[in-house]
């Protein structure tokens, strides 16, 4: 036969004491898995605007070359590519080659990409193709 004992006074503030400390850690891994989840949202969005930048300095060149393609003199200017971000290309003549620099920014990102194009006998032809960091 199981014989169980009456909790006197003293056991049960043990008890409460014990059941207090156990909901407290759990309560504290709880709240730490919730702000590294948050954390990690936030990151995740940075990382996205970033990347989104960078397709957008991206755009910029590729904008150029075809602007180049119409126009061998043309030197670079502002695109209007995405309403949301600023893109500014500049190019830059060394015979029949041009630069081709590309700054976008993005929701605070700024990304540089950087395409050396070559221009002759009226056939463009991209050269190299880089981010600038």
């Amino acid at each position: 036969k199981m014989r169980f004992r009456k909790l006197s006074k003293n056991d049960s503030g043990q008890i409460l004491t014990s059941v207090l400390v156990f909901m407290a850690f759990g309560l504290s891994v709880i709240a730490l898995s919730v702000s590294l989840t948050v954390i990690n949202i936030q990151n995740t969005a940075k990382l996205s605007q970033s990347g989104q930048a960078l397709n957008y300095a991206e755009a910029g060149v590729e904008e150029a070359i075809l602007r180049l393609v119409r126009d061998p003199t043309y030197s670079g200017g502002n695109l209007l590519i995405a309403a949301d971000a600023s893109i500014t290309v500049q190019v830059t003549a060394n015979g029949d080659n041009r630069s081709v620099t590309s700054t976008a920014t993005y929701n605070g990102f700024t990304k540089k990409v950087l395409g050396q194009v070559s221009l002759a006998n009226s056939v463009v032809t991209l050269v190299s193709w880089k981010q600038i960091i």
